[in-house]
C-alpha cells in the first residue's frame, strides 16, 4: 500500500503512544526526533507504507525492551479473554451447514477479534464484536472476493498474524485451513513488539501443534527484507492471510502472484480509501493477483 499525507503523522502517533510510557522525558524526545527525521527523508507517495513503518522502527528498536513487562501483562489479559469466547466462537463455526460456510464463519470471526487501536492501547482488548456474532445479535463482516474457493485451490497458506489475543481466533481459522489439506506457515512478532502476537501467545493457544510451522519477524513483514527462513516459506506459499492494519499496508499491492486475503477492522480514512468501506467497519477481501497454476 502506498502512503496518503494522513499516513505520515498517523505512524509518529503509532509508534510514540506505544514507546512513551516508560521513557524518560530526554528518551521521549530522541524517538520523535528519530522517526520524524525518517518521515521527513522517506515519506512519498511513491514508497511502500509497511517499509516506511519498519524504517521508522528500526531506528527506536533500543527502546522496546523498556515496553517489555508492561506488555506482557497486557497481552496475558488479552489472551484470557479471547480464551474465554474460544468454545463458543468453535462451536459457532462448527454448526454451520457446509464447509463453505464454516471457512466463512471462521474467517469472519478472525477478522473482528482485530480490535486494537491506531493508539496505544488504554485497557485489555474486548470481543464484544466475536460474541455478538456468535449469539447471533450481529452479522458476520462483509466478505469481497470468494474466500473459499482461493483457499480450496490453495496447498501452502502463509499466515501473518497481528495481535495477541486475536490470535486466539487465528487459531480456529488456521485449523480449517489445515482441514482443507494446507500447509500453513504461521508469522508471529520476534519480542519484544508492543501488543502483537509472539511465539508465547501462538503456543499459548496451541497453534505450534497446530500450524507446521511458525516463525518470528522483526516489526512488520516486508517481504523484501526477512530472515531466510521466512523468505522461504513466503515464496512457497500460493495463499497470504494478512491480519491488521500495519501487514496490510505491507502486502495490500505488493505484486506477487500469489492470492491475498486481507482481514482487519477499518481505523482511518486511507484505509477506508483502499478498501472502500466506512471506518470502523470489519473487513475480509480476496486481492486476486495470482497467475494461474502451470
Amino acid at each position: 500500500m502506498k502512503p496518503y499525507a494522513d499516513c505520515g503523522p498517523c505512524v509518529l502517533k503509532w509508534i510514540y503512544e506505544r514507546l512513551e510510557a516508560p521513557l524518560s522525558e530526554a528518551e521521549r524526545f530522541t524517538v520523535l526526533k528519530r522517526v520524524m527525521t525518517v518521515l521527513s527523508k522517506d515519506l512519498e507517495p511513491s514508497v511502500n507504507l509497511g517499509a516506511l513503518c519498519n524504517r521508522c522502527l528500526e531506528t527506536v528498536e533500543e527502546f522496546f525492551p523498556a515496553t517489555a513487562a508492561g506488555y506482557q501483562a497486557f497481552k496475558a489479559k488479552c489472551n484470557q479473554a479471547a480464551l474465554e469466547l474460544l468454545d463458543q466462537a468453535r462451536e459457532f463455526i462448527a454448526k454451520a451447514d457446509t464447509p463453505r460456510e464454516r471457512f466463512e464463519r471462521a474467517c469472519g470471526i478472525a477478522s473482528v477479534g482485530n480490535v486494537a487501536p491506531i493508539g496505544a492501547p488504554s485497557a485489555p482488548f474486548e470481543f464484544s464484536h466475536v460474541e455478538a456474532i456468535i449469539k447471533g445479535k450481529a452479522p458476520l463482516p462483509v466478505q469481497v472476493g470468494d474466500l473459499f474457493e482461493a483457499t480450496s485451490n490453495a496447498r501452502h497458506a502463509f499466515y501473518v498474524a497481528d495481535n495477541a489475543g486475536e490470535i486466539g481466533f487465528d487459531s480456529l481459522l488456521i485449523s480449517l485451513l489445515k482441514e482443507l489439506g494446507l500447509r500453513v506457515t504461521l508469522i508471529v512478532k520476534e519480542e519484544p513488539f508492543f501488543d502483537d502476537a509472539g511465539l508465547k501467545d501462538a503456543s499459548f493457544f496451541g497453534l505450534d501443534r497446530v500450524a507446521d510451522t511458525v516463525l518470528s519477524v522483526k516489526n512488520v513483514f516486508e517481504p523484501e527484507r526477512t530472515p531466510p527462513e521466512v523468505a522461504d516459506a513466503f515464496a512457497k506459499s500460493d495463499l497470504v492471510i494478512s491480519k491488521g492494519t500495519g501487514n496490510c499496508e505491507a502486502l495490500w499491492g505488493f505484486p506477487t502472484n500469489k492470492k491475498k486475503i486481507i482481514m482487519l477492522k477499518v481505523k482511518c480514512g486511507p484505509m477506508a480509501q483502499e478498501m472502500g468501506a466506512p471506518i470502523g467497519t470489519f473487513f475480509v477481501r480476496l486481492e486476486d493477483s495470482a497467475a494461474p497454476a502451470e
